[in-house]
């Protein structure tokens, strides 16, 4: 009895101390959803308020990906150093000043700088939510990970609603921003107060000179991840324009849209955890890939089907769902002895992508076509289709096979 209970005792704090994070981490996730969520409604609105060009308005979303590139270059010693509780701590604190700045501030230059605060803040958070539950995860990575994503999904689901409360009032953009803001400072507080978020794991991984940044599979996941979070976060950025402007959507129900995408992707969070536990998570994300191109394909292809493009959208959302935390666990996973160098390596990639992606899509809706940037989409998101099955189907995981070859001899 008592050997299965000293056995069971760190399970338990390990569970206790991944919930933690869950938390705060899904708080501030929470947060950058609703950002996301809420971005494409707010940009016609801010464009207009700052007299601005609709490109230039949405340009604060490149912004905002490229202020999170910075603590993605340094989050994993930042995590081992700092510990937990000061990188969540930080986060927020980020978070909050960027939405102040946002809400408050005027001309291209204040707004850039608040959304560069802001990714910063939503950067931290992102790398040292993902390394902490990965090195504490007993089981399953992926299954770990979108729990955590959940909260995205559930603040990008909010979002679009948030943004018409806030547009109807008489504050316009301004008031969604500072709810934000205020948002963030209670979880500040939160964090502040819990003295045992102040997680400090050693380092068990071999050193980082091990890992080799230009070998085949991990320049294919680096790919994908580049070209998922591309594709997300440009539809996030410029879909409500191209359901309200091409699909002559109303305004309102163009919103109500973006909150059915939200919505299919929580909702595919909460499928894919059901589904890890019975089917292969590789297998479930190809699925998943499959319908994104499908139903950005619809929409290119019909503009005309008009309100009943919903029905797309929320399959859209439906595919996006187990996407990303399955790319982010499946290269762990392949590189466990390299989790955290992975890790940021294909996070950073996607920050790359949350750069250009949404600047190359707003010109070429506003110089050449709305469908001509959907259909850039529709083929980067072929294109992810094809990199992830080689990764995971075609090629073999040469570690393993050299530890099988190695097995053999000895036998």
């Amino acid at each position: 009895m008592f050997e299965r209970s000293e056995l069971a005792a760190p399970q338990n704090d390990n569970d206790r101390l991944i919930l933690r994070v869950m938390l705060v981490s899904g708080s501030l996730t929470c947060l950058a959803g609703l950002n996301c969520g809420w971005v494409g409604p707010l940009v016609p609105s801010i464009a207009a308020a700052q007299q601005m060009q609709l490109v230039e308005a949405g340009s604060i979303v490149s912004v905002y990906s490229a202020g999170s590139l910075i603590p993605l270059a340094v989050g994993k010693q930042l995590v081992e150093r700092l510990g937990g509780r000061k990188c969540l701590l930080m986060a927020s604190l980020l978070f909050c000043i960027g939405l102040a700045i946002l809400g408050c501030g005027h001309g291209v230059l204040e707004l850039s700088l608040g959304a560069a605060a802001l990714g910063i803040g939503a950067g931290l958070n992102s790398i040292a939510g993902t390394i902490l539950i990965l090195r504490l995860a007993s089981s399953s990575g992926a299954s770990d990970l979108s729990k955590l994503n959940i909260f995205f999904g559930v603040g990008a689901l909010l979002g679009p609603q948030v943004a018409m409360v806030g547009l109807s009032s008489f504050w316009s953009y301004h008031a969604v921003y500072i709810f934000g803001a205020v948002f963030a400072l209670c979880v500040m507080f939160g964090a502040g107060l819990s003295k045992k978020l102040d997680i400090r794991l050693p380092v068990t991984e071999t050193p980082d000179t091990g890992f080799n940044p230009t070998e085949k599979a991990v320049l294919l996941y680096i790919a994908s991840v580049f070209l998922y979070v591309g594709v997300e976060v440009a539809v996030a950025a410029w879909l409500f324009t191209y359901l309200n402007m091409t699909c002559r959507m109303p305004k309102e129900w163009a919103s109500s849209s973006m909150t059915v995408m939200w919505c299919g992707l929580t909702l595919g969070r909460f499928l894919a955890i059901m589904l890890f536990k019975r089917y292969d998570s590789s297998k479930i994300v190809l699925c998943a890939i499959a319908l994104v191109t499908l139903s950005l394909f619809t929409l290119c292809a019909f503009p005309a089907l008009g309100n009943y493009s919903i029905i797309a959208v929320a399959l859209l959302g439906l595919g996006f769902g187990p996407c990303f935390p399955t790319l982010i666990a499946s290269a762990s996973a392949r590189y466990k002895d390299h989790s955290a160098a992975i890790t940021s390596t294909v996070i950073t990639a996607g920050a790359f992508a949350g750069i250009t992606f949404p600047l190359a899509i707003g010109q070429v809706f506003s110089k050449i076509g709305h469908r001509e940037g959907l259909s850039i989409l529709v083929v980067c998101s072929v294109l992810l289709l094809i990199l992830f099955y080689i990764v995971q189907f075609k090629m073999p995981r040469e570690k393993k096979e050299v530890l099988d070859a190695n097995l053999l001899t000895e036998v």
